[in-house]
């Protein structure tokens, strides 16, 4: 019983997170912690540049 009441609120706990819109209209905030103009900076600004388009 008590396996079937477990499985049961993870469907229900699944079901309810998938019918949330993502990312909720907000804008993405992306953090680099490292300097600006550094490789890392220049790869989370492309990747945000290409991320742009799919999700809007």
């Amino acid at each position: 019983m008590k396996k079937l009441f477990a499985f049961t609120a993870m469907a229900l706990a699944a079901a309810g997170a998938h019918a949330q819109d993502f990312p909720g209209g907000k804008p993405i905030t992306i953090v680099v912690p490292f300097a600006a103009g550094g490789p890392t900076d220049r790869v989370a600004r492309d990747l945000a540049e290409a991320m742009q388009k799919p999700l809007g």
